[in-house]
């Protein structure tokens, strides 16, 4: 049976349906909300468990403990400055595979940039952090909490966008070879909302629109942008065999 862990994996999207198949799946999550919520969906199912804890600190695993750990969407991009670290772990208790995926910096500059024009008509100092660092912190700069409004819903914790020769040289250095690392969505991101939703409401042509994404982010624009949400930028890393 394979063992998996989800950091950051929250009310149970991936976790659940990954034990309905069989999977040991080991649920961990900073809120103890979303895990209460995440119990009462997988009741009935043995092979789960939900644990409290941070996605910087999984000294409670062992070294190559999961076959796979799954980090996805805001476990590491909410760890600001942490975010690295969040990373390492992710890879240091993987024994096989880790997939994860963050903010894409090529997406979240300009989401920047908008926000800081439509708010003050000037491009503002976050712009420039975010462009050359990839970071965000509310209380960088005295104008943030204004821009935060036009750029994270007024989210105040910090943020961390990479690029992927960032995140390739993160695994590396972790010892796990890169399978993939790269935009993900890109397609649908161009496309533009209203196609989006329209494939959204038909099965099969959502099916069909998945696979050309797919293809899109592998085959054509590898290294794209992405979608300007938190899981823009995917990354697979594989432990090499012995």
């Amino acid at each position: 049976m394979e063992t998996i862990l989800e950091v950051g994996g929250g009310t149970g999207a991936f976790a659940i349906p990954l034990a309905r198949r069989g999977c040991e799946v080991t649920d961990l999550d900073l809120s103890p909300a979303m895990l209460d919520l995440a119990r009462q969906k997988a009741e009935g199912l043995p092979n789960i468990r939900f644990v409290e804890g941070n996605a910087t600190d999984l000294s409670r695993f062992p070294d190559r403990f999961f076959d796979l750990v799954l980090n996805m969407d805001g476990a590491i991009s909410f760890c600001g400055p942490l975010a690295e670290r969040a990373i390492q772990e992710a890879c240091r208790v993987a024994g096989k595979r880790v997939i994860l995926s963050m903010s894409h910096r090529a997406w979240m500059v300009p989401l920047w940039l908008q926000a800081s024009l439509e708010v003050s008509g000037r491009v503002m100092p976050a712009v420039r952090s975010m462009l050359e660092r990839g970071s965000w912190r509310q209380d960088e700069f005295p104008e943030n909490p204004l821009l935060s409004r036009g750029s994270t819903q007024d989210y105040a914790g910090p943020l961390q966008a990479f690029l992927p020769a960032e995140l390739a040289g993160l695994l590396q250095a972790a010892g796990l070879q890169v399978a993939r690392v790269g935009g993900l969505g890109s397609l649908a991101n161009f496309c533009g909302k209203a196609a989006v939703e329209k494939a959204l409401a038909d099965p099969a042509l959502l099916a069909e629109f998945l696979d050309l994404c797919e293809r899109y982010d592998l085959e054509i624009l590898p290294d794209g942008p992405g979608t300007s949400q938190r899981a823009g930028l995917i990354a697979v890393g594989e432990r090499p065999a012995r």
